[in-house]
């Protein structure tokens, strides 16, 4: 018992450094561009003993993919149904502290923008993942303006998908030149934004 719960354990252990080193490997060089013997020679195993594990790379992209859920809510100690529920300015801090976090990891952003600019087509294994998340954050934007003009915080003329496109296409774009150049200021720039879409929706005192 004692040698198949080490051999357990060990297994894990190894799984988990896979993923690891594949998430920056297919940061680096895309789903497309990534290589498994690469990968295998990184974690200090052999090609064979990498597929024991996963057994071709797009089983080792859903891993990683899930470990990127994973990690978001653990960094932002916040759950799903949490979020549902917030109101609009509440939300917006919310995605103020992910900026935040995210900014400190790179290869977080990087992932996402090198699959999403890679997963357009529906034939590629992150596609469900990157419309997913999509879907999600449009849903969590629009339900909580809905909330707010609700609960009287927000105008009740606002366009809820129009601020919510506003809100997605100034986050991706700061994240995208920021990549590009690190002197941007992703985390001031993203508080600026979120600060005017507050004031845009603010009901007239």
């Amino acid at each position: 018992m004692a040698t198949t719960q080490s051999a357990e354990r060990t297994g894990r252990a190894s799984r988990s450094r896979i993923i690891e080193i594949a998430f920056d490997h297919f940061a680096a060089n895309g789903y497309r561009g990534g290589s498994m013997s690469k990968i295998a020679a990184e974690a200090g195993m052999s090609h064979p003993g990498l597929l024991y594990h996963f057994p071709n790379k797009e089983t080792l992209l859903e891993a990683v993919l899930k470990a990127r859920d994973e990690g978001d809510l653990e960094s932002s100690e916040l759950t799903p149904e949490a979020l549902s529920e917030m109101e609009f300015d509440e939300l917006l801090t919310a995605f103020e502290d992910v900026v935040r976090h995210n900014a400190g990891h790179r290869n977080l952003i990087q992932f996402s923008h090198v699959i999403a600019a890679e997963a357009t087509g529906a034939d590629h294994p992150a596609h469900d993942w990157i419309r997913g998340r999509m879907v999600l954050f449009r849903r969590l934007c629009v339900g909580s303006i809905e909330r707010s003009v609700r609960a009287g915080t927000v105008r009740a003329d606002v366009d809820a998908e129009l601020v919510t496109a506003m809100l997605i296409a100034a986050s991706e774009g700061l994240e995208n030149q920021w990549l590009v150049d690190s002197s941007v200021d992703l985390v001031g720039g993203f508080a600026c934004f979120a600060n005017l879409l507050r004031e845009y929706v603010a009901v007239p005192a």
